[in-house]
């Protein structure tokens, strides 16, 4: 995982697969900066979730993308608030499937870190307001602070242990509640949806990327 917005994989990084298009390419948020081409995703942009060919399950929301010639993706996500220069690194990423009762963190490019996550369903299926449906996804909940918001998207969910190193456990596909100041509340919570980090990795070629 190198940014906000990022979980990568080497020089192939992984985003949300409904912040792309098949054959299209990712820029930074101004569209100023061309960040690489798009080479797989499991998304269709009118409906949701499609089983990617040869696969008889469906992996969530993920796009895979080829970071340009002359620029690296690193292993490291950023903390702390969403102007926040600081990173840590990710030591490596979760080798059993999300479970409820999991605690975890978002890295979203609106919202920052934000950390009180509670996995409470797997393998759930998720209708947006838009129309689109998340299949096979992961549903998380928490009762105080930021919910995230529109432009989250794509963000890393992760561990961190005491030393401050974060192990990848997902990739950001939506979320809300919160009401009108997108804070959580007991009788309105948060809600994140994201998908399991095991699925990227036996959906898309390529390994997830550590120190």
């Amino acid at each position: 995982m190198c940014c906000r917005s990022r979980c990568c994989r080497g020089r192939r990084p992984d985003t949300a697969g409904h912040c792309t298009t098949a054959n299209g390419a990712i820029t930074n948020p101004s569209e100023s900066d061309y960040i690489g081409p798009v080479v797989r995703d499991n998304w269709a942009n009118n409906a949701g979730s499609v089983k990617l060919p040869g696969q008889n399950y469906y992996s969530g929301d993920l796009a895979l993308y080829h970071v340009k010639s002359g620029s690296v993706a690193t292993p490291r996500i950023y903390k702390g608030g969403k102007t926040s220069n600081s990173s840590r690194p990710v030591h490596d990423y979760w080798r059993r499937w999300a479970q409820s009762g999991d605690m975890v963190c978002t890295g979203g490019m609106m919202t920052g870190e934000v950390c009180g996550w509670k996995v409470t369903a797997t393998q759930a299926t998720k209708r947006y307001t838009e129309g689109t449906t998340a299949r096979n996804v992961v549903i998380a909940r928490k009762s105080s602070g930021s919910c995230t918001v529109k432009g989250d998207s794509g963000g890393p969910v992760y561990t961190v242990d005491g030393s401050g190193r974060a192990y990848a456990k997902g990739i950001v596909s939506g979320g809300g509640g919160g009401g009108s100041d997108n804070s959580g509340g007991l009788f309105d919570q948060c809600e994140l949806i994201f998908t399991d980090i095991g699925l990227a990795s036996n959906a898309l070629p390529g390994t997830v990327a550590w120190y």
